[in-house]
């Protein structure tokens, strides 16, 4: 790595370290089969977020780059992000070696129950439809369902339920991360 670019990335991380000015989350869910990692860099009105999920089942890699919209108010029962993903998917399919990409677009809802404040339900949807699918990919999809509850004031332990689908030109179809899954959120 040259020297330039040592000092881009440090002056980067420098920037986005001193605008951090409301609360990241960092998370993990696992199942028998599959490990998934998120982390949302909150910065007041909007976030930048990464993923990474590996599915032993499906022998899949999928990875998010992404950035959303947020409502900075985290007063109210309600919270929502809307925002864009650009994902890198390789699913191992035979006679192809290629990295599929798509551009999805989605958003996040977390209700907080009121007589049960520690309680929460959280649902995400991104859709990525043919125009914004690359090298052989179709569309893809993935959502995700959560119950989570609020273990001390800065992380949550939930289960949740998900998929991600992947449909390809060629007519096949895979489903990833897919079924009831256990993880935590720590925000920090």
């Amino acid at each position: 790595m040259n020297s330039f670019t040592c000092k881009a990335l440090l002056m980067a991380a420098g920037i986005l370290g001193s605008s951090v000015v409301a609360a990241s989350s960092a998370g993990v869910s696992l199942t028998n089969e599959t490990v998934k990692g998120d982390l949302n860099v909150n910065m007041g009105s909007f976030g930048l977020n990464v993923g990474l999920s590996r599915d032993d089942d499906t022998d899949s890699t999928t990875g998010y780059v992404g950035a959303t919209i947020e409502d900075s108010d985290t007063s109210g029962p309600l919270q929502a992000g809307l925002g864009i993903r650009l994902n890198a998917i390789d699913n191992n399919r035979p006679n192809d070696n290629d990295l599929s990409l798509a551009v999805s677009l989605g958003g996040w809802y977390r209700y907080t129950l009121q007589k049960a404040n520690r309680v929460s339900i959280y649902g995400s949807l991104y859709y990525a439809p043919e125009v914004l699918s690359f090298n052989d990919l179709d569309h893809t999809y993935n959502y995700e369902f959560r119950l989570e509850y609020m273990t001390m004031r800065n992380a949550r332990a939930y289960v949740s339920y998900g998929e991600t689908v992947t449909i390809y030109n060629d007519g096949s179809r895979k489903e990833i991360n897919d079924g009831v899954a256990f993880g935590a959120n720590v925000i920090f």
